[in-house]
């Protein structure tokens, strides 16, 4: 159902010269995870070989070696904290460029004498996939199919009478940003009969959310429908209400 009406808002549209704030601080993160990496590799190299020489007296030798190791940790422990900074970063900022820098890290950063400045990300340009994705799937989702369309051959509105097939459980998790099956569950369906210009809505709703017995309301009206009643309607509107993520 969501394949066939709805499906094209998800697809990868390749666009050119684009800004991209995320692209050039993904490049910089990675840029100083690998010096980390590396400092990482001479202090574990440093610590091997003392561990191979501790029997030998080498007591200047070793003092070196200790003052040598304290600044690689320090060291390490600075390109972490510029890869927090960089992370804590708004990469939907509405800016030429971002600051990484905070006036009250640099006093604290003078007091301690450490240096953790890095210069302002500019975004980086170039070609990217566009899609629209759902961030954050909603408690309860309201599908709205459109049944009114423009009729050029007799130049006014007209009602879109095509029957759509739309499912009693619903999984959106092809058009999440994440990877979590998130299972809705249809709970109501307003049907609309008349024409574009005017009519009468009625409400189909499942009596018990664990059950699948329906009613339909009309007005005043009320009574029992079963799904296969609900699944010929000419939905409207689609009303579904989100159960328990399920693990990927």
């Amino acid at each position: 159902f969501l394949a066939a009406e709805y499906g094209g808002f998800a697809t990868a549209e390749l666009v050119s010269d684009v800004q991209c704030f995320s692209c050039a601080i993904g490049q910089r993160i990675e840029g100083l995870e690998e010096e980390e990496r590396m400092v990482s590799g001479a202090i574990s190299s440093i610590q091997r070989r003392r561990k191979g020489k501790k029997k030998i007296s080498q007591k200047n030798g070793n003092g070196r070696k200790m003052e040598e190791v304290v600044g690689l940790v320090q060291e390490s422990q600075q390109i972490k904290h510029k890869i927090a900074i960089l992370e804590a970063l708004d990469p939907d900022a509405d800016d030429d460029k971002l600051d990484c820098h905070d006036s009250k890290d640099a006093e604290q950063e003078m007091e301690l004498g450490i240096n953790t400045s890095l210069p302002p990300i500019v975004p980086l340009r170039g070609d990217a996939y566009k899609a629209s994705l759902v961030m954050r799937p909603p408690e309860a989702l309201c599908i709205h199919i459109q049944r009114r369309t423009y009729d050029m051959s007799c130049q006014r509105m007209v009602k879109v009478m095509r029957h759509v097939q739309f499912e009693e459980e619903l999984d959106i998790r092809p058009y999440c940003a994440y990877d979590a099956k998130i299972p809705y569950k249809l709970m109501s369906v307003i049907e609309h009969m008349g024409n574009a210009f005017g009519g009468h809505y009625q409400t189909y709703r499942r009596v018990d959310p664990e059950e699948n017995d329906w009613v339909v309301v009309s007005d005043e009206s009320v009574s029992f429908r079963t799904w296969d009643d609900v699944r010929r309607c000419q939905a409207y509107m689609l009303f579904y209400v989100a159960g328990r993520a399920e693990p990927s």
